[in-house]
């Protein structure tokens, strides 16, 4: 997946908008995993619930969110950005690498939700922006 110029645009352009609402979109976002993903809850053993108003949901939520925020204005330097966290998940967590698509769904549904302006052009640009960062993140698993 290649990100066109003005897709780049775009991305980096929604990097900042991340950045100043990471908390409020990851906890959205990770509880949106858990509900409609389960299974992914046992990477989480610590947490009490799994709702957008749970401290750690907000605080985890947050942490990916500014990461995501990060790659979104990086986007040229993904694999740099995202290599240690890529071995953390897949080396150290093993985390299931079917994870990060599931989430990458329910990030991309929540930027369509809070971000003010969500066109088909920019949804777009979000789908290849998000594939290009799962890709980077089960790097490690092959």
């Amino acid at each position: 997946m290649v990100l066109s110029d003005a897709n780049k645009k775009i991305i980096k352009r929604l990097g900042k908008d991340i950045k100043a609402k990471a908390e409020l979109l990851g906890a959205d976002a990770l509880a949106r995993l858990f509900m409609l993903h389960p299974q992914t809850k046992t990477y989480f053993q610590n947490f009490t619930a799994f709702d957008a108003s749970d401290t750690a949901v907000k605080m985890h939520g947050s942490k990916v969110m500014s990461v995501v925020g990060d790659a979104a204005l990086n986007v040229d330097n993904l694999r740099q950005l995202l290599d240690s966290l890529a071995d953390k998940h897949g080396k150290d967590l093993l985390v299931d690498p079917n994870n990060f698509h599931l989430f990458a769904d329910c990030i991309a549904v929540t930027l369509a939700i809070y971000l003010p302006e969500f066109t088909p052009e920019i949804h777009r640009a979000v789908d290849k922006f998000l594939e290009l960062v799962t890709h980077e993140m089960v790097s490690k698993y092959r």
